[in-house]
């Protein structure tokens, strides 16, 4: 009989509660029936590689990249700024900057609290004009920003 005293000792059946916790492999059944019979046909054993799907960051970058409009036409400052005075007139294009066209919504920078109140008046006719402008699909909404 153990005494009190002693420290634990777990038993041969129970695991001990300071061990790592056992990985496991958890598959559907499908899946192990796929691995087994792979295995089976080309006589080999079914172990999965661990670095079957890493990638890059280089790679997923490049490809990421590829995909994204950063040379199109709207993105260019000059023709934003061309666009804007165009569309809001030389005394409110002076004095306020069309800063981008992100998925349709305009983004306007203002320095006045003022002409910011004089441009959410006018919003329907910028937001007009502005379509005019980029084109029907390319602007949907106006963001008006004071700083």
């Amino acid at each position: 009989m153990s005494s009190p005293w002693f420290p634990y000792t777990p038993d041969r059946d129970r695991p001990d509660p300071h061990a790592s916790p056992v990985r496991y492999d958890y598959l559907s059944r499908d899946e192990q029936e796929v691995r087994q019979a792979l295995a089976d046909w080309f006589q080999i054993s079914p172990a999965t590689s661990e670095t079957r799907n890493l990638h890059t960051a280089e790679s997923l970058l490049g490809d990421i990249l590829s995909k994204l409009p950063l040379d199109g036409d709207g993105m260019d400052p000059e023709l934003l700024r061309e666009g804007w005075l165009k569309a809001a007139g030389p005394f409110l294009g002076q004095q306020s900057n069309l800063l981008s066209i992100v998925k349709g919504v305009a983004t306007i920078q203002v320095l006045q609290p003022a002409m910011r109140y004089h441009l959410q008046q006018w919003q329907g006719a910028l937001l007009g004009k502005l379509k005019d402008q980029f084109g029907k699909d390319a602007v949907h909404s106006i963001r008006i920003r004071i700083g």
